[in-house]
């Protein structure tokens, strides 16, 4: 049996300015902002698409939801670059129990970035 899932699309932020989001994330990973409408706008960063919704009752957005992990190769260098940006540091820099490095930050917009340097040794 093949396996159902491929590979991670997109991930879908809701916001309530999707433009503003959608420019602060383009300029982050030095890419163009895209629309498919006017309630969606993207940007294809390293191996998924980020996309823009606007926040509504189902789906109102900010930390309470999935938090995203992205593999950096310096944290604090990368936790210093998002604050430059606007985003604060929400949750650590912590070590985890497989010697990794974390921290939760939060974007301008209230959703949560999630940082991870990986364990000396440790490759993926």
């Amino acid at each position: 049996m093949t396996a159902m899932f491929k590979t991670v699309d997109s991930i879908v932020l809701f916001v309530a300015d999707i433009e503003a989001a959608a420019r602060w994330y383009a300029a982050l990973l030095s890419a163009d902002v895209e629309y498919e409408n006017a309630f969606y706008a993207f940007v294809r960063g390293p191996g998924v698409t980020l996309g823009f919704h606007p926040a509504d009752n189902k789906c109102p957005g900010g930390v309470g939801g999935t938090t995203v992990y992205w593999t950096v190769d310096d944290l604090p260098a990368s936790i210093a670059r998002l604050q430059t940006l606007g985003a604060r540091l929400y949750r650590g820099p912590m070590v985890t129990s497989f010697g990794a490095q974390a921290a939760m930050l939060l974007d301008p917009f209230g959703c949560s970035i999630g940082l991870n340097q990986l364990a000396p040794g440790e490759a993926r």
